[in-house]
């Protein structure tokens, strides 16, 4: 029942990430970078910090996660960390062609990724139907 594979977040959450973080970020710095040879503004090279930051908002939040479905729950290896998520932390799921989202309980952020990533997309999809229910 086990099932592992390397999957990024859904296009369409990659594309807003890009748009909200990856461009104002590639602004701030090379304003930060450039705008002292254009005007004399104080702290305008705190741009530079700025613009870094954002540009590693956007690499931890874009990249590729592994994870592993099991009978006990979900394994989601990041970047930073990794967490397991036992099957009841979750309501339900929702599927389309592209991408799966996990619902959590609460307030909690729901589990998403992207299932064109994924080389056997049905059973990943017969593994989470065997243990939720849809939302």
């Amino acid at each position: 029942m086990d099932v592992e594979f390397e999957a990024g977040p859904p296009d369409a959450l990659r594309r807003r990430v890009t748009i909200l973080t990856g461009i104002p970020a590639l602004l701030a710095t090379v304003v930060g970078t450039l705008g002292p040879f254009v005007v004399d503004v104080p702290g305008l090279t705190n741009l530079i910090f700025v613009g870094g930051v954002w540009l590693l908002l956007s690499w931890l939040v874009g990249h590729r996660d592994g994870y592993r479905l099991s009978e006990t729950g979900v394994r989601r290896d990041g970047r930073l960390r990794t967490r397991t998520y036992d099957w009841d932390d979750f309501e339900g799921y929702a599927a389309s062609d592209e991408a799966m989202t996990l619902y959590r309980s609460g307030p909690w952020p729901a589990v998403r990724f992207s299932l064109t990533d994924v080389e056997d997309p049905q059973r990943v999809r017969e593994v989470v139907a065997d243990n939720l229910s849809a939302a």
